[in-house]
């Protein structure tokens, strides 16, 4: 049913057609209108302001307009003095077969009461408003299909967002109905009016002591609007501005930029799409030709072992992927607990970007979250940077431990260069693919209201500064344009992986000049933190408030301090001193007791756990921001941590792990760590995929956090298996075979030594087995 304020509305328009000459009212619209007018007599007072606001926006005749308030009102009086059981709220609905206008035949009969008299009259002011000539025309074409319960129009009304609800919740993300609004389009005399989502920003004013307050989402809402697509982000915000401005006053600011904006068109192809296609279809036919091959070897052929064939066998579906899915660890160091660290703590690290993404994405409730973080339970999800800090120790322990033998063999003379451009040439591709992927497909694979916002963005980031993460300096150079949120761990690793030779000849070398060389290292690695973090008052570490997160790389801390390799020196050089310890442990063949072992695992204990749950501390309401807490804890955490790995992986090593180096040692736990390197790198895709086709906001629980987290882990360890076998492990497989062919070092776990030259693992397990 349409209202009187709607009519009233109509005959405004047609009243000053004269004057705009842009409606297509149907002039029985116009015959009926004495006919409703005498059938319905609901006109709220607030609808006569919002007339007499309309009418002077329109330019209307205000006597005329006045005339017809009275009379209404008069209407409306004489009706409840003399029908008993008049109500108010019921607006007509005794002669509702009366003032119904003919709906459509598309359209259903109730569908017409979506809109209701205040929302024309807004409407109406706000596209009259509208400089842009095209926008205009279709807004009033809008206005004319509402009128005349057309179902398109009824359509781009209905997807709007409505009055907020759950605002005072925290619910700050009102999405209307994506689909229903990009699926618009109506073809007309020269003018087809397609329907376009925007998200606006729409902002409060906001006080000094409330821009300091981190927690829930600030005073931001984002407010969907279906607007016809021959709007541009201008005119949307001046057409919301106007809606306001009639409902909440001047008080309000919006937002509308051209990603915010989101129409269905025809999918262009550039020339970078085609070089990323024709990659994939030379792999493809590059595996589908080596896969022949192998099944060919199998079944006709006699084993042989060739330069050649090992080449060709490395591309192989079959032999990647009983390679990457095998359980078994040819590993002759006592170093079979690294996959299951590596394993699980890339699995929480997944989770943790999960959780961030879903906290700082369209949530019902904001303050749940701000309440999970609090929670000291859930400290473990939150300090994903201690996790991240574990890679980065694992690749100095590993690289460490293998470069110490080898110098052990080659008596000092090592060329390291081959060691240093191969681990370039390993890691390079895989990496590259994915950005290329990046750059070209990834903003074409699906739609919703923040896909543009999200991952249109990512793709320009990706296309302005690719450079930067292949020279692996993209945690220096435009931080604030970074390229995959997660690939500043590869820029810190690999810088730190240039240096580290340095120390580790140094500790070969010189026995006492060595350690102290390392140890003095470390120090300066926990000073450089402390210092800065003191000066500059910042954060103790990565603090998880939603809405600082989400853009990466507008939060402060993440792309000034957190990504910075200077402020992530201290787990690599506890690495690489714990792989100095291990080395002259088994080559000395020396023996714990029982006191150290105790020692060992209570302090490895105590560390490790409070450093995971001390960082719930700086979330809670009552702590007071302290520079010198934050200087401290910024370098001793890290520290600290860094010794309870050191201490699990040398026990596990020396085969004193007891049960947690039995789960460690879990066969289970070897393919998933063979994928973490590509896990890491596809990640990304999923979170952002995630974020930019949510249709609704998502209510927060434990429960609900913990099930997505969980389909993004398997989600991605699939995507990594699929880029692994395509393109890592056949990387991986020739440059084993190069390495052997060439610089001959061993750095590799399943590398086996020489028996003149084999370091012993000299556990008591190994004695035995002697």
């Amino acid at each position: 049913m349409i209202s009187i304020g709607a009519l009233v509305l109509a005959f405004a328009i047609v009243a000053t057609g004269q004057k705009y000459n842009e409606t297509n009212i149907d002039q029985q619209v116009l015959k009926r209108l004495n006919t409703i007018i005498n059938a319905t007599g609901n006109l709220d007072p607030r609808d006569i302001a919002r007339l007499n606001r309309t009418a002077q926006s329109l330019g209307l005749d205000r006597d005329l307009v006045a005339k017809l308030s009275e009379r209404l009102k008069n209407e409306r009086d004489v009706k409840r003095k003399h029908d008993t059981n008049y109500n108010l709220y019921e607006d007509g609905t005794v002669n509702s077969e009366a003032s119904r206008v003919d709906v459509v035949e598309e359209s259903p009969d109730y569908a017409s009461s979506v809109v209701l008299a205040s929302d024309l009259l807004s409407l109406s002011s706000a596209v009259a408003n509208v400089n842009e000539k095209v926008c205009r025309e279709q807004g009033y074409r809008f206005l004319d299909g509402l009128l005349l319960n057309k179902r398109w129009a009824l359509k781009m009304f209905d997807a709007s967002a409505k009055s907020p609800q759950g605002l005072l919740f925290g619910s700050s993300y009102h999405l209307g109905n994506f689909d229903e609004c990009v699926g618009i389009k109506e073809p007309g005399d020269g003018m087809t009016v397609e329907g376009q989502y925007c998200l606006t920003t729409i902002k409060w004013r906001r006080s000094e002591e409330n821009n300091k307050i981190r927690t829930g989402r600030g005073e931001t809402l984002r407010w969907a609007v279906c607007v016809p697509s021959a709007c541009d982000a201008v005119a949307v915000a001046e057409f919301v501005s106007d809606v306001l401005s009639h409902t909440v006053g001047n008080s309000t600011g919006v937002e509308v930029t051209e990603k915010d904006c989101y129409t269905r068109k025809p999918m262009t192809v550039s020339k970078l799409d085609i070089v990323f296609i024709g990659i994939l279809l030379f792999f493809g036919a590059v595996l589908l030709f080596t896969t022949s091959y192998e099944v060919y070897s199998l079944r006709w052929r006699r084993k042989r072992s060739s330069v050649i064939h090992e080449l060709i066998i490395s591309f192989s579906l079959i032999n990647n992927t009983k390679k990457i899915l095998s359980t078994k660890q040819n590993n002759s160091l006592g170093l079979e607990c690294v996959n299951g660290i590596k394993s699980l703590a890339m699995i929480f690290i997944i989770a943790g970007h999960a959780c961030l993404f879903i906290g700082s994405g369209p949530v019902m409730d904001a303050e749940a979250w701000d309440r999970l973080i609090r929670d000291p339970t859930n400290a473990f999800m939150l300090n994903n940077a201690l996790l991240v800090d574990t890679f980065l120790f694992l690749s100095a322990f590993l690289f460490s431990r293998l470069l110490l033998i080898e110098l052990d063999k080659r008596r000092g003379r090592l060329n390291v260069l081959p060691i240093l451009v191969f681990r370039y040439i390993r890691v390079t591709p895989a990496y590259s693919i994915v950005i290329l992927f990046y750059m070209t497909w990834l903003p074409k694979i699906g739609e919703g209201p923040l896909w543009e916002g999200r991952l249109q963005l990512e793709q320009e980031r990706c296309m302005e500064v690719w450079w930067a993460n292949i020279l692996y300096v993209n945690n220096y150079i435009s931080t604030d344009k970074l390229c995959m949120f997660q690939s500043w761990y590869l820029a810190v690793d690999t810088q730190l992986f240039f240096v580290a030779p340095i120390f580790i000849y140094s500790l070969w070398h010189w026995r006492r000049f060595g350690p102290i060389f390392t140890a003095v290292a470390t120090f300066v690695s926990l000073v450089i933190p402390s210092v800065i973090t003191f000066r500059e008052r910042l954060d103790p570490t990565l603090l998880f408030y939603a809405k600082e997160f989400a853009d990466f790389a507008k939060n402060f801390y993440f792309v000034e301090a957190y990504i910075r390799t200077h402020m992530k020196m201290t787990p690599y050089f506890m690495g690489i001193l714990t792989g100095y310890i291990l080395h002259r442990i088994q080559l000395e063949n020396y023996e714990f007791s029982k006191m150290l072992k105790a020692f060992g695992w209570t302090t490895s204990i105590v560390l490790g756990s409070v450093t995971t749950f001390s960082v719930s501390l700086f979330y809670q309401e009552w702590y007071h921001y302290s520079a010198i807490e934050a200087a401290a804890y910024i370098s001793l955490h890290k520290f600290a941590w860094s010794i309870a790995n050191g201490w699990l992986i040398i026990a596990c090593a020396t085969g004193n792990g007891g049960i947690l180096g039995k789960l460690l040692n879990w066969k289970f736990l070897v393919p998933i760590a063979r994928l973490t390197f590509c896990a890491y790198l596809v990640n990304g895709i999923v979170e952002l995929y995630y974020v930019g086709q949510l249709r609704h906001p998502l209510h927060i629980t434990f429960f609900t956090i913990a099930a997505n987290a969980i389909s993004h882990i398997v989600l991605t360890f699939l995507l990594a298996l699929i880029l692994c076998i395509i393109f890592e492990a056949p990387l991986h497989g020739i440059e084993k075979i190069l390495l052997r062919m060439f610089a001959r070092p061993v750095l590799s776990d399943n590398a086996k030594r020489e028996e003149s030259c084999e370091v012993s693992r000299h556990t008591s397990q190994s004695k035995l087995e002697t």
